[in-house]
């Protein structure tokens, strides 16, 4: 086959048409294949250039690290943070326990998520994230750039007929914003009903303010306990635990070290969590103009490598996988395992990854 990328991608799909089982040929086109082959370093470094917005720095692909023998496992949607970054869809995660999914947060990109991990883990998860499946949403703080994908959630699986209506948990605030949302889409709704004659279920939402420390959820798959942490200015943000038939998971959201994240993390099999460097705080794209003040500001939001170190030692997680994750340097030193490898400098002991859109753990 030609070297040419451009001309290899078109023979590849070409050849999709007549022969099914083409993608799974052993010398179709690698993952962003058609990004390398056009891509130029930037001249300037804005948000939308920032390097780890840069195809050349996703050096791996997708993978599966769940036990094979285990009946609940986490799906990866999305591992981004508000950079523009086109390689990683915004905060989301889905936790899967018998064929069901249950989220926790809804970033940009959730639903085009769903569909990413889809098409590169297999089609046997399609079956767990089938319309009428997508129903229990767990939001950990009310940050835009965690629940910015609610509409998605809530209205594009209506859109492809699921008649299933939404449950959403979160901080105080959160049925303010659901009811809000709802109530922004009505016309779209109605719209939906005139035109194909179909009922409102499906559309609707209900959402729980949640304040207080504890179990806020149970059925025959989970348990969700909930427990209280700091992140910049709210007066309430939340960490999960989920305990399923043979796993544990936890989910810190954003925010710095707290009791509750350690009592959410404590034995757990995984704790998915993001962080920040602290040796790259110099190049940061905000928080102040000097480095002491990109320490105080964004310190004040996010966990940097020690305080990982130490949630991990106090609670006893047996591993961390990495998530929404802020490592800043000159563009000529970046890597995408920068910040894991600076993580492990501050003294981390045990298994950690990075993770990337579309993984399982």
């Amino acid at each position: 086959m030609s070297k040419n990328p451009l001309l290899r991608t078109a023979v590849v799909l070409l050849t999709m048409l007549w022969w099914p089982n083409a993608s799974r040929a052993a010398d179709q086109p690698k993952p962003n294949a058609y990004a390398l082959s056009a891509f130029k370093i930037p001249r300037k470094i804005t948000p939308y250039t920032l390097p780890e917005n840069w195809p050349i720095h996703f050096d791996r692909p997708v993978t599966n690290l769940a036990p094979s023998n285990a009946k609940s496992k986490v799906v990866v949607i999305g591992t981004g943070n508000p950079v523009p970054n086109p390689y990683r869809n915004g905060p989301a995660l889905a936790v899967v326990v018998n064929e069901y999914p249950y989220f926790v947060d809804a970033g940009e990109g959730i639903w085009r998520g769903i569909s990413h991990a889809i098409l590169w883990q297999g089609e046997d998860l399609q079956d767990s994230f089938l319309p009428n499946k997508l129903k229990y949403l767990f939001i950990t703080h009310l940050h835009e750039d965690h629940t910015v994908g609610i509409p998605s959630f809530i209205f594009n699986p209506y859109k492809f007929h699921s008649t299933t209506d939404k449950a959403i948990f979160g901080p105080p605030g959160i049925k303010d914003m659901v009811g809000h949302i709802v109530a922004a889409w009505r016309k779209d709704v109605d719209e939906m009903m005139t035109s194909h004659k179909w009922s409102a279920a499906g559309s609707r939402a209900t959402a729980t303010d949640v304040s207080d420390e504890g179990v806020i959820f149970k059925d025959a798959n989970i348990k969700v306990e909930a427990f209280r942490t700091l992140h910049g200015a709210f007066a309430c943000n939340l960490a999960y635990r989920f305990s399923t038939p043979d796993r544990i998971f936890a989910f810190g959201g954003d925010g710095i070290y707290s009791e509750g994240l350690v009592a959410a993390a404590r034995g757990a099999d995984i704790l998915f969590m993001e962080a920040v460097t602290e040796e790259g705080i110099a190049s940061a794209p905000w928080g102040g103009n000097t480095v002491e003040e990109k320490k105080k500001t964004i310190l004040s939001y996010h966990l940097p490598p020690k305080d990982l170190v130490r949630v991990k030692e106090e609670s006893g997680v047996k591993s961390i996988v990495l998530i929404h994750e802020q490592y800043y340097s000159k563009p000529e030193d970046y890597r995408r395992e920068a910040l894991l490898d600076e993580i492990k400098r501050a003294g981390m002991k045990g298994p950690i990854h990075s993770a990337i859109d579309g993984d399982i753990y």
